[in-house]
């Protein structure tokens, strides 16, 4: 299906190739040209980024310009990470958010990241987070997306799932946002709990009517986002293809051994592959546009497949027994 934001349509389930500073193998600003350069119709950038490289801004502008989509991250990741090594409270907060949002037009924007207190309860929780949620009116309200953590901030499990679901049509009751987005890592332990926390999420909004649908942060695993799809998921970004190599079936391989594994089969046509791959001999670039083109088509599949009822037999064929029996009902 297709889902139009702020006049400019894109298909659903989308996997966006996120971008980002923290140990990936090129710079933003590559980044944003060479996703250009493939039509990708949608990015991530981290607002926290940004606020270090105003510079990004202009490229932001570019990209939107060409008729793409840009999310804007909270920046959480990269300075929670950052963080670990300069240890300064003050390098990121909402108020430096703030400034770079309103520095910088996207269409989509992440909310400030927000946490359970310890021994807070979810009562207390739900109705901090509902105004903080509400102290974001500097974003235009069809771009907001709300994130909510499903972990503290020292990673401890929180919330039941009942609760899950409760804050998430509490979320789309209050503010009709296009998306809600949870953290890959926190939705469980292991893919099939994922898969039943989505599902009830999923299942619960759809039961209501919403029309808010589901965003998984930090999910760029071809084999993880097809199976969250499947589980009801329409959205999710990650840096994958720019950490690690694409392999034939579309599994992940560590990224400097390209010359290892054959490409996936071209399904679909992009013509700008074949130009960066007869002109470049950097070994990044060219495999950085291997996983673009790669991730383009395996985005293609899960779409297509989804929508006829196939995506279990097609993560089977490419994953195994295993993974597809985790969404065959």
């Amino acid at each position: 299906m297709d889902l139009v934001i702020r006049g400019k349509s894109l298909l659903l389930p989308a996997l966006i190739p996120s971008i980002s500073s923290f140990e990936t193998q090129i710079i933003p600003e590559s980044a944003f040209d060479l996703q250009a350069a493939l039509s990708e119709p949608i990015t991530l950038v981290s607002a926290y980024d940004i606020h270090l490289e105003p510079s990004l801004i202009a490229k932001v502008a570019q990209f939107r310009s060409e008729g793409k989509i840009v999310f804007m991250d909270s920046g959480g990741y990269e300075a929670s990470r950052i963080r670990r090594y300069a240890k300064n409270d003050d390098r990121w907060n909402f108020s430096k958010f703030k400034d770079c949002v309103q520095s910088c037009e996207t269409e989509l924007v992440a909310s400030f990241d927000f946490f359970m207190r310890a021994n807070q309860s979810f009562t207390d929780y739900e109705m901090e987070f509902l105004s903080f949620i509400q102290d974001h009116d500097f974003i235009d309200s069809d771009s907001l997306i709300p994130v909510i953590h499903l972990l503290d901030y020292d990673g401890t499990y929180l919330f039941s799932q009942d609760e899950i679901v409760a804050i998430c049509n509490r979320i789309a009751s209050e503010f009709s946002p296009l998306f809600i987005a949870i953290p890959e890592r926190e939705l469980g332990e292991g893919m099939k709990q994922k898969i039943n926390t989505v599902t009830a999420i999923c299942d619960a909004l759809t039961a209501s009517r919403r029309s808010t649908k589901l965003h998984i942060l930090g999910c760029g695993n071809p084999l993880s986002f097809a199976l969250l799809c499947a589980a009801g998921a329409s959205m999710a970004d990650g840096l994958e293809w720019c950490r690690t190599l694409v392999g034939p079936d579309f599994k992940l391989h560590h990224f400097q051994q390209a010359e290892l594994f054959d490409e996936p089969e071209s399904k679909i046509y992009n013509p700008t592959v074949d130009v960066i791959r007869n002109a470049s001999v950097d070994y990044k670039i060219r495999t950085l546009t291997r996983n673009l083109y790669a991730l383009q088509q395996f985005n293609t599949e899960v779409a297509n497949l989804l929508l006829v009822g196939h995506l279990p037999d097609f993560i089977e064929e490419n994953f195994g027994v295993k993974a597809a029996q985790l969404v065959k009902r």
